[in-house]
């Protein structure tokens, strides 16, 4: 059980990777609500746009804990030297292109047309160019710098989400229980 513990990163070296994953999924979530919210001012009350929110933060929480999961499964798995050594850039890089092409898949789903079924069958190919990336990360040294730094600034954002999500999911949690 010991050397299972210390294969895990270190919180310091979660909360840049974590922060990164929270604002893209809490950033890409509000973009879409912000677009459709000018509509329900016509249909719908204030709290039930509250409870929305709400809503949508709680799973946005639970989105940004599972796209953690990735880099720190790798962190698990791999040897020491290959991913938890450098574990805040080669997380963040993977969380980044990984949210990306998540992003670029929402993208080509559109409402009239058939589901991209060919985008699907190649996600798993596309998956190996990502990790091929994130390996080669140390061959540019400062795109792991700016990673570091990004990682470092975006962190203040889970002072902001972290506690809206909380309460969030105790809202949620009110509303379906009682």
């Amino acid at each position: 059980m010991n050397s299972l513990s210390g294969k895990f990163p270190a919180r310091n070296q979660i909360a840049p990777v974590y922060a990164t994953a929270v604002v893209i999924i809490y950033a890409w979530s509000l973009i879409h609500f912000f677009w459709r919210f000018p509509s329900w001012l016509y249909f719908a009350t204030t709290g039930e746009i509250a409870v929305t929110l709400a809503y949508l933060f709680t799973v946005n929480f639970i989105e940004s804990g599972l796209a953690i999961l990735a880099p720190v499964g790798l962190s698990v798995i791999l040897p020491r030297r290959w991913f938890r050594n450098r574990f805040v850039t080669r997380g963040m890089l993977l969380v980044i292109l990984g949210l990306g092409y998540l992003a670029y898949f929402d993208w080509q789903i559109q409402a009239d047309a058939a589901f991209p079924y060919a985008l699907a069958k190649w996600t798993p190919l596309i998956a190996l160019p990502i990790l091929a990336l994130v390996f080669l990360l140390d061959k540019i040294k400062w795109l792991g710098r700016i990673l570091e730094e990004l990682g470092d600034r975006l962190t203040i954002f889970l002072y902001i989400f972290v506690p809206l999500s909380a309460l969030s999911l105790l809202t949620v949690l009110v509303r379906n229980l009682f």
